[in-house]
């Protein structure tokens, strides 16, 4: 049985990393390539509670957790991708002397006290699921930290050997196949990737104290598994009087510390059945058995903890929604195309970089935010004009999100879309402060009726000679806020031309939103 469990763990594992590798383009919309996200059933639970509305994508999520009530917390020990590299850094960690479990077991309630915070603050519309849910942890530093990483030792290594020639012909052909599978078009980069990377190095380092600490201690999705769990109808671990002889190997190789002291009985709320007890007892003393099972596994958490952490949840709510709001930098603040309007949007959004990380094999527009949007908006998606742009014929971004928080929309409904509005800065474009032409911007605009025009006049240039400039402008009423145009100025630093959220257009309920000042108009598709 153990062996079985690794083996559905390592399978799991790379089924991941297929559908990670998987959301690029150009994709294939008969994969779901999110559905580990949509597995999640904290995810589809917060996402209830701050939209009041259930999401049909990700009803799987409760479907695994009624399986817990019979089978545990087997998703912990069988499928969840972290939980397994958890699993394999423990190993790289080897015998590493820790505390004994006594003196870390107090900490079990906190994965209790994380899960009434979170689901308290989604209740009153603000998303913490995003920070603490495995799979969008697993997905979210895949996307910005071990993916660029890897590419860039790959494409370095295979730069050294194109340098030795009885090695250029392979090295072309690996290359080559990288090139169409694994490997992005361009250099990717992502701004807020080390902090990513340092949380999830921090996590695996948890493990120095004890053996999935992370699990054990602080996991929420880990917590839901296991309140379902102590209403378990299924008895799982059995342990025979007749056989045990009390020598402690079960509960000293037990990753969870969930036998207890007598060697006898053990708590289904913590136990992962990974099966290692029963491979390590030397009298076959231990099983595992489905018989009905008749009463209730009491949590770790006391009602002062929930109320505790009940008070926790609201103070961190009403100090995150009174966030002194930064007008300036939210006013540059463009969502990807399709996007529900901004409360419903940070509703839904669970911050996994699903979109980042296809639009990364696009146009690139798309980055994790930092305090662009306020607090309540931190890590969710935005777009970078000046590192990428949103490519006019593709809406992959839709396609791969795992909430809904970024609507599925028609290409050709998302090219009518207006996620923004650019406007020149006359200090610092070309033709505007040096009376020189410069044709980048419209050059580049995918329109077939170009958003930038030419205001074509005779200027005096500063040698004293007279010359016919061409000035850019935006036609406001044409710009659909691509940020082409940003991407492709050839000015250092801040560009001739930048992209603000003005105009926007968001999604709801079928149709488009469209911001204009103080008007608003709903265009119908």
């Amino acid at each position: 049985m153990q062996l079985a469990r690794r083996i559905s763990q390592l399978l799991f594992l790379l089924f991941f990393l297929v559908l990670f590798f998987l959301a690029a383009y150009p994709y294939e919309t008969g994969i779901n390539v999110d559905l580990f996200l949509r597995s999640s059933p904290l995810i589809a639970i917060a996402t209830f509670l701050a939209t009041r509305e259930i999401v049909a994508s990700l009803l799987i999520g409760l479907t695994l957790l009624v399986i817990s009530i019979f089978l545990g917390r087997y998703f912990c020990g069988w499928i969840c991708p972290l939980g397994t590299s958890v699993d394999l850094f423990d190993r790289i960690l080897g015998k590493l002397k820790r505390k004994d479990n006594a003196a870390v077991r107090r900490f079990r309630a906190w994965k209790f006290s994380i899960l009434i915070i979170v689901l308290i603050a989604a209740l009153f519309s603000l998303q913490f699921v995003w920070f603490f849910d495995p799979i969008v942890i697993m997905t979210r530093t895949m996307t910005t930290t071990i993916y660029p990483v890897t590419v860039f030792f790959i494409e370095g290594v295979l730069n050294l050997l194109l340098g030795i020639g009885i090695f250029q012909d392979s090295v072309f052909s690996v290359y080559d196949f990288l090139r169409r599978t694994i490997l992005p078009i361009a250099p990717i980069f992502f701004q807020l990737s080390l902090i990513f990377g340092l949380i999830f190095l921090g996590l695996l380092l948890l493990n120095v104290f004890a053996r999935r600490f992370w699990c054990r201690y602080l996991c929420p999705l880990g917590a839901l598994f296991g309140f379902l769990s102590s209403f378990r109808l299924t008895r799982g671990i059995v342990v025979s009087d007749d056989f045990c002889i009390d020598c402690g190997k079960c509960q000293r190789s037990c990753k969870m510390d969930a036998i207890n002291d007598d060697f006898r009985s053990y708590n289904p709320i913590e136990c992962i059945e990974c099966m290692t007890c029963i491979a390590v007892c030397p009298t076959d003393a231990i099983s595992y058995q489905l018989k009905y099972r008749f009463g209730r596994e009491r949590t770790d958490i006391s009602k002062r903890r929930f109320l505790f952490s009940t008070a926790g949840g609201l103070l961190t709510l009403g100090l995150v929604k009174t966030a002194f709001p930064n007008k300036v930098s939210m006013g540059h603040v463009v969502r990807p195309p399709g996007s529900l309007p901004e409360a419903d949007f940070l509703d839904r959004c669970v911050r996994c970089q699903q979109c980042v990380k296809i639009c990364s094999s696009t146009g690139a527009c798309l980055q994790p935010a930092w305090l662009e949007s306020g607090w309540e908006g931190i890590w969710t998606p935005l777009v970078n004009a000046r590192y990428g742009y949103c490519e006019y014929n593709c809406n992959l971004c839709g396609k791969v999100c795992p909430t809904g928080a970024i609507h599925d929309i028609e290409l050709e409904q998302k090219k009518q879309l207006t996620m923004g509005t650019a406007y020149f800065d006359r200090s610092r474009c070309i033709p505007w402060y040096r009376n020189e032409d410069c044709l980048v911007c419209e050059e580049h605009c995918p329109l077939p009726d170009k958003a930038i025009k030419f205001d074509v006049r005779e200027v005096r240039a500063q040698d004293g000679t007279q010359r016919v400039v061409k000035f850019p402008y935006v036609v406001e009423s044409l710009c659909i806020g691509c940020g082409i145009c940003v991407n492709k100025c050839p000015v250092e630093g801040n560009g001739g031309i930048f992209l603000t959220n003005a105009r926007e257009q968001r999604w709801e309920e079928g149709v488009l939103l469209s911001k204009n000042n103080e008007s608003s108009a709903r265009i119908k598709f």
